[in-house]
């Protein structure tokens, strides 16, 4: 499978995840402040994990070339752009299945870390532009 097939994939995907993300946003704007991006992102990681275990779990006869392109369909494309969370989580779940305790909780702390401190730094540069 070419590159631009494997980019076009993950963009429509990710066209159609984001779209999801907005139409939940949508349903759910009367909910309080945080409520929509928190189902969001639970439900993202619901689907990562259910997306990557069930590959990792499946021998369901598809070609090597066919499992690539579900997987940038479902978790690269569509999961990515509902929520990039989803991918967070996923690779911290990796770290820990791997027995790599340490890196799991340097990975998942610092990436909780550095993504607040960068928001709310941003938030502040951005308003003092």
């Amino acid at each position: 499978m070419s590159i631009w097939i494997r980019i076009a994939l993950v963009a429509i995907a990710g066209g159609i995840g984001a779209a999801a993300r907005y139409l939940i946003e949508l349903l759910l704007k009367s909910t309080p402040l945080g409520f929509a991006t928190w189902v969001i992102n639970s439900v993202g990681c619901l689907l990562i994990g259910i997306f990557s275990g069930w590959l990792a779990n499946t021998d369901c006869g598809w070609s090597e070339q066919t499992r690539t392109a579900f997987t940038l369909l479902s978790m690269t494309g569509f999961c990515g752009g509902f929520s990039t969370f989803s991918s967070f989580t996923l690779d911290s779940v990796k770290y820990y299945e791997a027995g790599q305790f340490l890196t799991w909780l340097i990975f998942g702390g610092m990436t909780i870390f550095v993504g607040l401190f960068g928001c709310a730094l941003g938030y502040y540069i951005g308003k003092h532009l």
